[in-house]
């Protein structure tokens, strides 16, 4: 928490230093900047949308899985309730091999909900990104930054509509 506060601070920092020194003797009457609600931009791409459906999918169809290991480890532990000796230490041995297997598929599950949730910020990031890129250069712009670094702005800087727009074009 406190590093995101910090990369926050750094942020702002630097971006109302870039402003403030602008390019050469600019004044900032003659800066074009624009600003991009990243947050609204993510959760309204259509892409964003689809690949976090997916996931989502993999992540009930594991539950499933899960809860179908759980209720066969919970039959195995009333079974050798109900035996005694050699029989209920098979039993046993049988139920904590069954336990070291949800184990291990509750890591690996785990790993592959993780590496597919930084899959979908990279990509969704990497799109945003080219789009509000190209819009700069196609618009003229010397900043476009992040709304959640800016303490105010007038709605007519306000290009997340536009970059939402050519994000679901493709």
């Amino acid at each position: 928490m406190k590093k995101i506060v910090a990369l926050s601070c750094a942020i702002i920092m630097t971006g109302s230093a870039l402003l403030c020194a602008g390019p050469g003797n600019v004044s900032a009457a003659e800066l074009k900047v624009g600003f991009v609600d990243l947050r609204k931009s993510f959760h309204e791409y259509e892409k964003a949308k689809r690949m976090d459906e997916e996931l989502n999918k993999f992540a009930e169809a594991n539950q499933a899985k899960r809860e179908t290991m759980v209720q066969g480890i919970t039959k195995l532990r009333d079974e050798s309730e109900l035996l005694s000796g050699e029989t209920r230490e098979k039993k046993q041995k049988e139920m904590k091999a069954e336990i070291l297997s949800l184990q291990q598929y509750d890591k690996e599950s785990r790993q592959i909900l993780l590496e597919g949730q930084d899959k979908l910020l990279g990509e969704v990031m990497e799109d945003i990104q080219k789009v509000v890129a190209a819009k700069g250069a196609e618009g003229g712009y010397d900043y476009i930054l992040d709304s959640r670094n800016i303490m105010y702005a007038a709605e007519k800087y306000d290009l997340t509509p536009e970059v939402v727009a050519e994000l679901n074009k493709e």
